[in-house]
């Protein structure tokens, strides 16, 4: 395993909102200089999640970490797991101050989790299945482990029919991401993807990358707006 430097930024800000519905990026430049900054040292982009308070907070490289603001439990067990040097996978917040961490091959750690993620996750957890990402937006849940399992929890009927398609297919998915209105987007095999009612612009920019010989990782939806990891460590987003 390779180290990393981490990069460890605590600010603090007042919650804002745009009407009631859409949760604003607290000190979105701090993010976007961030994913510059590890993005020009070619290191992973390997998570990147927004609660509820318009808070974020990024994986990078093998244990690197970068946030704004997080939770006192899940601040202590991210400097736990750094000093012992244990990789960080992915992240996701539910609800008003739920969270889960996804560690080493099938670890993970939360709070305050709707008992229907947690049993799912147990049970894989029990198995010694190794827990690849997790995806969480209100009630629907997603959370793809070894090889071309998932577990799935009140996902939209199109979803479930594109996971199982895939599965058939022995298709290797690589990363999903739910987002509002039923939104999703399948990264699978090497250059796959699959999506619906996703914005335009990264439809858009998607297909591009694919167009031009790049391979996509990974995506990420911080409220409406949206990050997508390619080549492994760049980025492109409409932040």
């Amino acid at each position: 395993m390779k180290t990393k430097q981490t990069l460890l930024i605590t600010v603090f800000l007042l919650l804002s909102y745009f009407g009631n519905t859409q949760t604003i990026i607290n000190n979105v430049s701090l993010l976007k200089s961030e994913l510059d900054t590890i993005s020009a040292q070619k290191l992973p982009i390997t998570s990147a999640a927004l609660n509820q308070n318009g808070n974020w907070i990024i994986f990078y490289g093998d244990i690197g970490f970068s946030f704004v603001t997080m939770p006192a439990k899940l601040s202590a067990k991210l400097d736990t797991l750094n000093t012992k040097q244990i990789p960080l996978k992915d992240i996701d917040f539910v609800g008003n101050s739920g969270w889960v961490l996804l560690a080493e091959d099938n670890a993970f750690y939360s709070d305050s989790l709707p008992a229907k993620i947690l049993s799912g996750l147990k049970r894989i957890n029990q198995q010694g299945k190794i827990i690849k990402c997790i995806s969480i937006y209100n009630d629907k849940s997603v959370v793809l482990f070894t090889p071309k399992a998932h577990y799935q929890h009140n996902i939209s009927s199109l979803l479930k029919k594109k996971l199982s398609d895939l599965k058939y297919r022995n298709q290797r998915i690589k990363n999903i991401a739910l987002t509002k209105k039923d939104g999703w987007i399948v990264l699978y095999a090497k250059k796959g993807f699959s999506y619906y009612n996703i914005p335009l612009s990264m439809s858009i920019k998607i297909k591009e990358l694919v167009q031009n010989g790049s391979t996509l990782n990974k995506v990420f939806f911080l409220g409406d707006k949206w990050i997508v990891v390619y080549d492994n460590y760049k980025y492109i987003s409409n932040l």
